[in-house]
């Protein structure tokens, strides 16, 4: 079966509006990748973006990694829905832990 989406991906700056309405005062950071994908995306007959996000919010200490991930797959499930995000590699950090890779 080949998942067919005609809409259009989600802008960055779009993506961050979403992620910044969910996570207060957090740092977002968003790449678009989309264009190092054509080739793939018309392979598999999708149009949804690919982006890279990394988020720095103390909302996520103490959390897992797990626990994060599907926080951010919450607030993006209708994006997901409508086809507009086809791949999303996500970099979830706690404030202290953003220090410490610095």
């Amino acid at each position: 079966m080949v998942f067919t989406s005609t809409a259009n991906p989600l802008t960055p700056a779009e993506l961050e509006g979403l992620l910044a309405a969910a996570f207060a005062e957090a740092s977002i950071l968003v790449r678009d990748d989309t264009h190092l994908h054509v080739r793939h995306n018309q392979d598999v007959g999708h149009s949804g973006g690919h982006y890279k996000v990394r988020i720095v919010w103390a909302g996520f200490t103490g959390l897992t990694r797990l626990a994060r991930h599907r926080a951010v797959q919450h607030v993006l499930r209708p994006s997901w829905a409508r086809g507009q995000i086809h791949a999303l590699t996500l970099q979830l950090l706690a404030p202290q832990e953003a220090e410490n890779q610095a």
